[in-house]
């Protein structure tokens, strides 16, 4: 039978393989909301220039069709960006939840350390006692050779 510090080994190689998939998974997850803003502030610079653009096309005076499909156009990309908004808040919020998932395996993975040098450090322990107590029984049997 196996040690029991072989054992919580393979466990603790079982917390390591999850904690390196959720330091994936959490990498992934931080660089989808960092895209994400970064898409979000290229869509506002978009169309703060456009409407600027659009502003001074107005005062300079434009067709009303013009006027109309470009205030057209402006609708739709406030409609992408509130999108994007909404899909930003769920990246969030599965974000906090991989947080949360990895702190927990980093957690388990720690804990399971603590125990495998736990059942290590007994073992040696043990293993000391067994061979002191051989070392002091062998000691008893030998004879001093001028009695």
């Amino acid at each position: 039978m196996k040690k029991r510090s072989e054992r919580m080994a393979l466990l603790q190689d079982l917390a390591e393989r999850k904690k390196r998939q959720a330091d994936q998974f959490l990498a992934d997850s931080r660089g989808r909301v960092e895209r994400d803003e970064a898409t979000l502030a290229q869509l506002e610079r978009f169309l703060a220039e456009y409407q600027a653009q659009l502003q001074e096309k107005g005062r300079q005076g434009v067709a009303m069709d013009r006027f109309l499909a470009a205030r057209a156009f402006v609708d739709k990309i406030e409609a992408t960006l509130r999108q994007h908004r909404e899909a930003m808040r769920t990246n969030r919020q599965q974000l906090e939840q991989v947080e949360q998932h990895w702190r927990s395996t980093y957690g388990h993975l720690k804990a399971m350390e603590h125990l495998t040098d736990r059942a290590r450090a007994q073992e040696r322990s043990e293993e000391e006692k067994r061979l002191q107590k051989l070392l002091d029984e062998r000691a008893q049997l030998i004879r001093p050779p001028f009695i």
